[in-house]
C-alpha cells in the first residue's frame, strides 16, 4: 500500500479548515482583454495586452541583457502545459471552485497573475483606466463563488490619492476583501537605460 494521501483524504482527517492564504490564477489574456475592452475601451484593453508582454520580452533577453535594462528574469512556471486539467483550474475560476474539496481547501484568497504588472503602467489616466477594468472583469469572474474564494483586487500605489480612490471604489462598490497593492513603481536611476 503506498503512503500517499490525496489533499482530499489529508484533509478529512484535519480538525480545521484550510484556507489557501495565496492563490493565483491565471488570466487568460485573450478572452481577458476583450472583457476590460467592454469595461475601458480600446485603449486599457491593448495597454492590457501591451502589459503582458513583459515576460515574454524578458525570457527572449539574455542574462546582460536583462542586467543593462535592469529587468528581472520572468517567472515561466505559470505556463506549464503538460496537465491540461490543473492548467484549465488555474484559468477558470469556476472549476477552482468546483475542485477545491478534492485539492484538500476550504477557502481561497486568489491573486491575480496578470494583475501583478498592471500597476506598472506608467501613464497615470490609463494605468488607472486598466486596473479599474480588470477589478472590475475580475469581480465579474468570482461574483457567485464568494462562500468558498475571494480574489484580491489590484490597488494602484503611483499616489495616495489613486490608491484610496480605487481602494474605496472596490471595497463600496464590489464588496473586495481582499487587495493587492501594487509594487515595482518605477524610479527610474539616471546611469541605466530603461
Amino acid at each position: 500500500m503506498s503512503a500517499h494521501h490525496t489533499p482530499e483524504e489529508i484533509r478529512k482527517r484535519l480538525t480545521h479548515p484550510v484556507i489557501d492564504g495565496d492563490g493565483h490564477w491565471v488570466e487568460y489574456t485573450p478572452v481577458f482583454a476583450e472583457k476590460i475592452r467592454k469595461v475601458t475601451g480600446d485603449l486599457g484593453a491593448n495597454v492590457f495586452l501591451q502589459s503582458q508582454r513583459r515576460g515574454p520580452d524578458s525570457l527572449s533577453m539574455t542574462p546582460e541583457q536583462r542586467a543593462e535594462r535592469g529587468v528581472a528574469m520572468e517567472g515561466f512556471w505559470g505556463r506549464q502545459s503538460t496537465n491540461t486539467r490543473d492548467r484549465a483550474t488555474a484559468m477558470m475560476p469556476r472549476m477552482l471552485y468546483d475542485r477545491l474539496d478534492e485539492l484538500g481547501i476550504d477557502f481561497g484568497i486568489v491573486y491575480p497573475t496578470a494583475g501583478l504588472g498592471i500597476p506598472r503602467i506608467a501613464d497615470d489616466a490609463t494605468r488607472r483606466a486598466v486596473i479599474r477594468g480588470f477589478n472590475v472583469v475580475t469581480h465579474e469572474y468570482f461574483k457567485d463563488l464568494g462562500d468558498k474564494l475571494t480574489p484580491a483586487a489590484v490597488i494602484p500605489v503611483h499616489t495616495p490619492d489613486e490608491a484610496i480612490e480605487e481602494l474605496t471604489f472596490v471595497t463600496r462598490q464590489l464588496g473586495a476583501k481582499v487587495c493587492m497593492f501594487g509594487s515595482g513603481v518605477r524610479r527610474p536611476i539616471p546611469h541605466t537605460k530603461g
